[in-house]
């Protein structure tokens, strides 16, 4: 593919002054909104904005045509650079430089390392450490829930909210975890569906404090009934019931769980391998009743006809208990003796 542009985009990007551009475009990253993430969108040349006009933005809503962030990522680049050859070029500039890069690019490895080393040093020679990480986190949490689907799916920015998350445990800063799935992770994953990055990083929050798992559960569950294709989200949903703590309760939720889906599917008549994947997973478990294995078994094949080719039914409670005699991983408590 030829990486050349055209003389009508070229044009346009050496019209405009990029120093102005970029000021306007950093300047709303760094001044973020109180207590609330940015909500980013990309405008294409389907929506031009007049000579002057960077940007538009309504409370929290900001859209950015394409053609102003190249513009602003051009100097955002130069600006990079001459930070790393220990040029004249203040942290707080270069913190700027860095946010217009990971908003253009959100795999740039060096924009987000740089973003670390700054933030590491300004923690070092300020006494509003608290404030300095909050900050960082809304910044990297609009990205991470934009419609921007490269930056909602992107391994480098949810792995800096990982290590965003120790530091943030190393200075004793409070992180509302059931408030970060909610309203972090699940609107990521309605935003852009089977976004497996943003789960796995909802497994490493329940993995920080395991007691998050038994709070969630309710939340997660309304999130997979109204995404029932999303396979992720069901994914998640056993994880979060296997990392209960106390037995009893796991058990309990997982039939009261189990049941209620149930229920849908058989009332909707879903045939999606998504809930059906969890539904299988939950029986193999052995976290139910026998009672509900056998209404999942007539369920399941009530709904076989409408997928008579689908060789993963269970036809009878023999077949079922094979299955999962063969199959059923070992629980935690198996796995200790």
């Amino acid at each position: 593919m030829s990486r050349s542009l055209d003389k009508d985009l070229l044009a346009h990007l050496e019209a405009d002054d990029h120093d102005e551009v970029y000021k306007d475009i950093s300047t709303i990253l760094t001044n973020l909104p109180e207590n609330e993430l940015l909500e980013i969108e990309f405008l294409g040349k389907s929506h031009p904005l007049q000579p002057g006009v960077n940007y538009l933005r309504d409370g929290p809503a900001v859209a950015i045509p394409k053609l102003r962030l190249a513009q602003a990522f051009f100097v955002a680049r130069r600006l990079l650079q001459a930070y790393l050859e220990c040029s004249i070029i203040s942290n707080g500039e270069a913190m700027a430089a860095t946010a217009v890069l990971l908003l253009m690019d959100p795999e740039h490895l060096t924009a987000a390392n740089t973003r670390k080393r700054l933030l590491i040093l300004s923690l070092e020679t300020s006494d509003t450490a608290e404030l300095a990480l909050r900050r960082e986190k809304q910044f990297v949490d609009s990205l991470l829930t934009s419609r921007l689907y490269r930056h909602a799916k992107s391994p480098t920015l949810w792995s800096h909210r990982r290590w965003l998350l120790h530091l943030f445990a190393i200075h004793d800063v409070g992180v509302d975890l059931h408030h970060d799935v909610k309203n972090m992770v699940m609107i990521a994953g309605i935003r852009h569906p089977r976004n497996y990055p943003a789960w796995h990083h909802a497994r490493f929050l329940v993995d920080r404090d395991l007691r998050l798992a038994s709070s969630i559960v309710t939340d997660v569950k309304e999130f997979c009934l109204k995404n029932h294709t999303d396979i992720s989200g069901w994914s998640f949903l056993v994880y979060t019931i296997s990392r209960i703590e106390d037995k009893e309760k796991r058990r309990m939720t997982s039939s009261s769980v189990f049941a209620e889906v149930l229920d849908i599917t058989s009332s909707l008549r879903w045939v999606s391998e998504s809930v059906w994947v969890f539904l299988r997973t939950i029986a193999t478990v052995e976290l139910i009743s026998e009672q509900q294995l056998e209404s999942f078994l007539a369920v399941n094949k009530k709904l076989a006809s409408i997928t008579p080719d689908n060789s993963s039914q269970w036809r009878t409670l023999d077949s079922a208990r094979r299955w999962c005699q063969k199959y059923r991983p070992p629980l935690e408590d198996e796995m200790a003796d």
